[in-house]
């Protein structure tokens, strides 16, 4: 084989590497920054149900999620379309009106709301070889 055979296989063989390297990636910091906002929303949930909504603790914990939302979704709108993330930030926001209205039901249903979103977008999201190609 001649340089040039060998040349324009390692280029390929680079190519494919590197986008395989990026949709891993890519994938884990979807997959870790939707984990964290899970684990958030079980740890608001088993806080609220034992001590109320209106709580120091359940409000720094919904305030701790809103800022690692902040800061995962500034990562994530360089992979994904903002549109389709935006969504979870307003549902947050309303964590925190339902707090300060002291609406336990809506806090509730919100929270709901934001697993579901976390799960549906874990399914959409996540690496693929369409990516790649």
């Amino acid at each position: 084989m001649t340089k040039y055979i060998w040349f324009k296989l390692f280029a390929i063989l680079f190519i494919v590497g590197v986008l395989i390297a990026i949709c891993v990636v890519e994938d884990r910091v979807v997959v870790s920054s939707l984990n964290e906002v899970k684990n958030y929303c079980y740890e608001i949930e088993e806080t609220a149900k034992k001590n109320g909504i209106v709580d120091g603790e359940v409000a720094s914990l919904v305030d701790n999620l809103e800022y690692s939302w902040i800061v995962n979704e500034g990562k994530m709108c360089f992979m994904v379309n903002h549109k389709s993330i935006e969504q979870l930030g307003i549902e947050i926001v309303r964590l925190k009106t339902y707090i300060d209205e002291e609406e336990p039901i809506e806090f509730f249903v919100s929270l709901e709301i934001i697993k579901h979103y976390v799960e549906t977008f874990q399914h959409f999201m996540g690496a693929s070889f369409h990516n790649i190609l």
